[in-house]
């Protein structure tokens, strides 16, 4: 009877061959035993046996029948590399499938809301107007607070030339002048960059429409 390894195992098969190791393996399979696994150790060994050794429990091995056909593949435990590897792929996975369901939204968006180009532009050039108007308006606000911060500091200048104190609240009205400009100005610079930002979008999203109408006629020509 052909020699067993240790802990009830066939022999390595890389000292018979692979077809060799396969026939002992299963002359020697206990009677009734009807299941025969297969491994590989740390030097890529390929062994069989009726059962896997403790320590290789955690590794990916084969089991066959008594006919020597797979029956099953038992996947080992992975390493922590590997577990890392495998979620940044199943993130990357995750963000691709977000990415064309928005995209496919988002087409689904522009068809519907949009009949031509033309519609798009006039969209693109009302919400550009609506921030205009704000800003116009916000600039005329600026003028009168620069007025009045003008007539603030008209006084509080006449007051220490004739070397008396400037009041509190002059001082305080200065200060609130001077920063309600600023607050302002700021509006204005955050309106001017939304509206480089509708430009940009209505850029890409009229650029899109077109191809997504390219795609229809061309579907609609096939048919």
């Amino acid at each position: 009877m052909p020699d067993r390894g240790s802990e009830g195992t066939a022999k390595p098969v890389h000292r018979l061959g692979i077809g060799w190791g396969l026939v002992l393996a299963l002359v020697c399979l206990p009677a009734g035993a009807g299941r025969l696994y297969k491994w590989v150790d740390e030097q890529g060994h390929v062994h069989y046996g009726d059962h896997v050794p403790a320590r290789y429990a955690g590794k990916t091995r084969t089991e066959l029948n008594d006919q020597a056909l797979e029956v099953r593949r038992i996947q080992g435990a992975k390493t922590p590399e590997e577990l890392a590897a495998e979620r940044r792929r199943a993130a990357r996975r995750r963000e691709e499938e977000r990415r064309k369901a928005a995209q496919l939204a988002h087409d689904r968006m522009l068809l519907s809301t949009f009949g031509s180009v033309d519609d798009m532009i006039m969209a693109r050039d009302g919400k550009i107007a609506a921030l205009d108007s704000l800003i116009r308006v916000t600039r005329t606000r600026i003028a009168k607070l620069r007025e009045k911060l003008d007539l603030f500091l008209r006084r509080a200048a006449t007051l220490e030339r004739a070397g008396r104190p400037v009041p509190a609240r002059l001082t305080r009205n200065i200060h609130d002048a001077r920063e309600q400009i600023r607050r302002y100005q700021a509006f204005i610079r955050e309106k001017q960059a939304e509206q480089q930002r509708i430009r940009e979008t209505f850029e890409k999203d009229i650029a899109r429409f077109r191809e997504l109408r390219a795609m229809a006629a061309q579907g609609s020509g096939a048919r």
